[in-house]
């Protein structure tokens, strides 16, 4: 029972974790920090994943894919210093939460899986919980620190 109350904390904290990200890369976009094409793909991207009412897996890794793309297009640089840094942050955090997510998966499965859990029907009737297979990995940022930029559609 603990277990699945692990679980359940854990897939809020990953949903919680996919909103910030988005939330900071929509900020990005925003400022405009990010080229016409790329902002264009990464804004559907983000429309995609709020059409849920639950974690849309395929969108998030679409999204997680798209902004590795637009970093490794700017050499690791989208945004000045502590933009780029809520950014960076945000990546990690989502990283860990779904680490954190299946590794609970996987401990309550184990448990259920008991010869002894199962003969005394201890495991109860809920469904088992599932590991979430996307693509977390964030984008490799340019390292220290980081300069102030003009905004990519600044007329300058």
């Amino acid at each position: 029972d603990r277990l699945h109350v692990r679980y359940d904390a854990a897939l809020a904290s990953l949903e919680l974790q996919f909103a910030l990200r988005a939330e900071a890369i929509a900020e990005a976009l925003g400022e405009g920090y990010v080229d016409p094409v790329s902002s264009q793909l990464m804004t559907r991207a983000l429309l995609v994943r709020r059409s849920g009412a639950s974690i849309n897996v395929a969108a998030e890794s679409e999204l997680s894919a798209l902004l590795r793309e637009v970093v490794e297009a700017h050499d690791g640089l989208v945004a000045p210093g502590e933009l780029q840094q809520e950014l960076r942050s945000a990546c990690n955090r989502v990283e860990f939460a779904h680490q954190f997510l299946n590794e609970a998966a996987d401990a309550a499965n184990a448990v259920r899986q008991r010869p002894l859990v199962k003969r005394l029907g201890l495991a109860g009737h809920t469904a088992y919980p599932s590991r979430i297979q996307c693509d977390v990995r964030p984008p490799d940022f340019a390292d220290g620190p980081l300069p102030e930029t003009a905004p990519a559609n600044d007329s300058r």
